[in-house]
């Protein structure tokens, strides 16, 4: 992703031999994880340069670690299944089979049973937060209201300035307390909704799924081993192993790491953050070419067209030209007059454009100026 910050038309110069100045932009990538969740290690900090696939931020990975145990589990299961169906009917196999039908079907049970359980821990611990933001949102208010009173009293001499110091303070403290108890309510809510909808439905779905394929295995190698039961178990497995796949690409979300070189920067985290899921934890200056906008007057686009290739002076090192191609011409100008009718109307039209600058030795940086001169 480019960062896209620009240098208005009126903050471009124009010399006598047709240069143009802008601000130097350079590609950059905000990165975070789909899965989110409570910082364990912050493994960089803000300005420092990494190597792509360098670890940033890791998240706590154990229920990740759980769920890819399980999946393993439940294909080492699948493929088990299979195995025995290809291998015919024997009255050994027959047994091992019924055992696993039923050990997957008390793993089911217990995961129902649990689902309640669970439920209630987490809604017990909402109520909770919310009685304890209801608490800190009162104590805010009577904190407030008592510094106002105090401001008041302390205009008129009524008391000291220690007494409306610390009525002050008291309200600051207080409405940070509020403002922890409110994360803490919208933590709680979260969690709660996030076992209801994903957490809990996919363990109970994926214990539902390996009940029912242990069952119908059974059946299925009690009855003789058929083609389509062999079929059945064969996708079964390959279910499985897309579990597996998923639950480790999840597993592996837990780490982000850097997409490419470059520098770190908007990085403010600490472990023991909480971090939403899909949330930005860094922002990458990646070592990537650099790219440039100016703003010309409509004269001058008939001088220039995409592909085109033009000089670039970076003025933080003076006599240095390096080659930037055009890439980009806006279809509309910058600044359109209600009415074009006279020169000096038309004169002021200006239209962006984009210079790719070509600096393989990564000798301009970002932020800095430089000056484009037209062929």
């Amino acid at each position: 992703m480019l960062g896209l910050g620009t240098l208005g038309p009126a903050a471009c110069s124009r010399s006598a031999d047709d240069r143009f100045s802008g601000t130097v932009q350079a590609p950059s990538a905000a990165v975070g994880s789909p899965i989110g969740g409570r910082v364990t290690e912050v493994a960089i900090a803000d300005g420092q340069r990494v190597r792509a696939g360098q670890l940033l931020v890791r998240f706590d990975d154990a229920q990740q670690a759980a769920l890819f145990e399980n999946a393993r589990q439940q294909a080492g299961a699948a493929a088990a299944a299979l195995a025995d169906l290809r291998a015919g009917a024997r009255s050994e196999d027959l047994a091992r089979a019924g055992d696993q039908t039923r050990q997957a079907h008390e793993t089911f049970e217990r995961a129902r049973l649990s689902e309640s359980r669970q439920l209630t821990i987490l809604a017990g611990q909402l109520t909770q937060a919310r009685a304890q933001l209801a608490d800190a949102l009162a104590g805010a208010k009577e904190a407030h209201a008592d510094a106002i009173r105090s401001r008041r009293l302390f205009a008129s001499g009524d008391v000291s300035g220690q007494q409306n110091d610390a009525a002050n303070a008291r309200d600051l403290r207080t409405h940070a307390q509020a403002d922890a108890a409110r994360a803490g309510a919208s933590n709680a809510q979260w969690e709660l909704e996030q076992a209801q909808t994903v957490t809990l439905p996919r363990d109970i779905a994926a214990s539902r799924a390996a009940y029912d394929a242990a069952r119908n295995a059974y059946r299925s190698l009690a009855a003789g081993a058929r083609p389509d039961a062999v079929r059945q178990a064969a996708a079964a497995l390959a279910a499985a192993n897309g579990s597996v796949a998923n639950a480790r690409a999840r597993l592996d979300d837990t780490a982000v790491r850097a997409p490419a070189d470059g520098a770190v920067s908007a990085m403010n985290l600490h472990v023991g953050d909480l971090v939403a899921p899909g949330a930005s934890v860094a922002t990458i200056d990646e070592d990537g070419e650099p790219f440039v906008r100016v703003y010309l007057p409509q004269s001058m686009l008939g001088r220039i067209r995409v592909g085109a290739h033009v000089a670039v002076h970076p003025d933080s090192q003076p006599g240095l030209a390096l080659d930037g191609s055009v890439e980009q011409i806006d279809e509309q100008a910058q600044f359109t007059p209600q009415s074009v009718q006279t020169a000096e109307d038309r004169a002021t039209l200006s239209f962006g454009v984009k210079v790719r600058i070509h600096d393989r030795e990564h000798r301009v940086h970002g932020g800095t100026t430089a000056t484009v001169a037209l062929p």
